[in-house]
């Protein structure tokens, strides 16, 4: 077998390639601070109605559950946990 040769990156293409990195991270960054966001809010509203955030859901990975007077379940699929 005879081997391929190298290519030779162009300057162009790793600009290109540079900016488009750069972009992705920006928006990874945005999306994060988005969740976090959230994240607060919901947990803030959850104490002005009398809940606490739980963990993600264990049977459905879809959603955090809400604990609620000894329970624990999930808003999603509803399923419900005793603590």
């Amino acid at each position: 077998m005879t081997p391929r040769p190298a290519r030779v990156p162009s300057p162009r293409r790793d600009r290109q390639i540079s900016a488009e990195l750069t972009a992705l991270s920006d928006r990874l960054e945005a999306t994060e601070r988005h969740q976090r966001q959230l994240e607060n809010t919901i947990a803030a509203l959850a104490r002005e109605v009398g809940l606490s955030m739980g963990c993600l859901c264990g049977h459905c990975d879809e959603s955090y559950t809400l604990i609620r007077s000894g329970t624990m379940y999930c808003p999603r699929c509803g399923h419900r946990q005793s603590l």
